[in-house]
């Protein structure tokens, strides 16, 4: 008998509390375990400390510390992928290569728990796309 795949690991960084929380129930609800964390340093800190690998890594490329954090994380699982909070500028982008973008929701852009499940679902098909290249 075959094992299941294991479900991808997460890391959600964020500093604001509420949305961290919002988008690990979202990437838990798709299959995934979500590993929060509101800041880098907090990233970092949590990376020495727990036995847990790192399959995608979402950030806000706006953070403080965020070179030093994938330079740690490079250090500890070098072939995870990198999906970037809302549309970084050009110099980010460069720094940080993500593999994809979230777009943060918006009160002028409502959409369903269901339909952010569906999104959730289609970038972590993008994601090992992108890996399978």
């Amino acid at each position: 008998m075959t094992q299941p795949p294991a479900a991808p690991t997460v890391w959600i960084v964020d500093d604001d509390l509420g949305f961290v929380w919002w988008l690990g129930e979202i990437f838990s609800e798709a299959g995934c375990r979500p590993v929060p964390a509101l800041s880098c340093a907090d990233a970092v800190n949590l990376s020495k400390r727990l036995s847990v690998g790192v399959d995608v890594l979402v950030l806000n490329p706006e953070l403080p510390g965020v070179a030093v954090m994938l330079r740690a994380f490079r250090r500890w699982r070098s072939n995870f992928k990198v999906v970037a909070i809302d549309e970084p500028s050009d110099v980010i982008s460069v720094a940080i290569h993500p593999h994809a973008y979230l777009k943060r929701p918006s009160s002028s852009d409502p959409i369903s728990r269901a339909d952010w499940v569906n999104h959730i679902r289609k970038l972590l098909k993008e994601v090992a796309a992108a890996a399978a290249v």
